[in-house]
């Protein structure tokens, strides 16, 4: 037996399997976002400088998969301005500053929430009720990497398999008071070296108030780590702090219109309206550009031959 052809022969088995791995490691794709395509079916290019103008007729090109509307997130951009279109309200302007980021969906009642998680030796503290950083005697959960812990007095339980925009029953009794440990909230992909977050939603109650909670991702747009973030609603949305603060959302100026009394979905074959909502963003012959995300991922936009664009 030649020493020298085995080794070779291990090198080179080696070297192949670590190219193989790097590939499918770099060739990830992630579940979020969708195959979706909206169509700007048409608009009125001859806006007036009225306030309540409808903007634009939207749906989904050649049909698709009904999307839940707290996942959703529309903008129209006009000139340098971007003007939120949701059922009711819109997120203000963020601070950039901050290291929790949150963003108000179409549904106008649940955030789209980002963390920077990515400091090794401190916490970074987030106050849920009022989607807000924090301070280490004020807070829900703390973020650093991976880790998530809870603030003394918070209960919580997990709903596997659920998802945040529905209604599903609470089992009181299954609401636990486990503070000491990190919050198991992910599985670690050795395949291909991803932390994908449970499949479900969390109920955090703090301060008699509860809210849903579900992890949608590990990473940011450029597909860095340590950038936890996840979607965030209250069972009892009137009485949801950060929605009753003026300096976190305030009246969208851009409303979507529908037929259809069902605000959970957009359903597959459902045709919606933008229109100005007390304010005019769109005067006589404006041209805009819409811009969409679904679980912050880029949704692709189709303009139609009728339409003013």
């Amino acid at each position: 037996m030649s020493w020298s052809r085995v080794f070779i022969g291990l090198a080179l088995t080696l070297v192949v399997v670590t190219a193989v791995w790097s590939l499918v490691i770099v060739s990830y794709e992630s579940d979020l976002g969708t195959e979706n395509a909206i169509l700007v079916a048409e608009y009125d290019a001859e806006a007036t400088n009225g306030s309540s103008d409808v903007l634009a007729t939207l749906s989904f090109d050649k049909g698709g998969e009904p999307l839940p509307w707290s996942s959703l997130q529309l903008q129209l951009e006009i000139g340098q301005e971007a003007y939120g279109c949701t059922f009711g309200s819109q997120s203000a302007e963020a601070d950039e500053a901050s290291r929790v980021q949150p963003a108000l969906g179409a549904d106008g009642q649940t955030f789209l929430t980002q963390i920077d998680a990515t400091r090794e030796e401190q916490f970074t503290f987030v106050d849920v009720p009022n989607q807000a950083s924090s301070n280490e005697s004020d807070y829900t959960l703390r973020f650093s990497k991976t880790d998530v812990h809870l603030n003394d007095g918070v209960r919580w339980q997990f709903i596997e398999g659920e998802s945040i925009e529905n209604d599903f029953e609470l089992d009181d009794t299954q609401f636990v008071n486990a503070t000491e440990e990190r919050l198991d909230w992910y599985t670690y992909d050795l395949a291909v070296h991803r932390v994908t977050p449970n499949d479900g939603v969390y109920v955090f109650e703090q301060d008699n108030q509860r809210y849903k909670i579900q992890f949608l991702t590990y990473y940011n747009d450029a597909d860095e780590a340590r950038y936890p973030t996840m979607l965030v609603s209250s069972l009892t949305p009137d009485t949801f702090p950060a929605l009753n603060n003026p300096e976190l959302v305030s009246p969208s100026p851009c409303l979507i219109m529908s037929e259809d009394i069902d605000r959970v979905n957009w359903d597959a074959d459902e045709t919606i309206t933008l229109r100005e909502n007390g304010l005019n963003i769109c005067e006589a012959d404006c041209n805009f550009s819409l811009v969409a995300t679904f679980e912050g991922v880029t949704v692709r936009i189709v303009q139609s031959e009728t339409s003013g664009a």
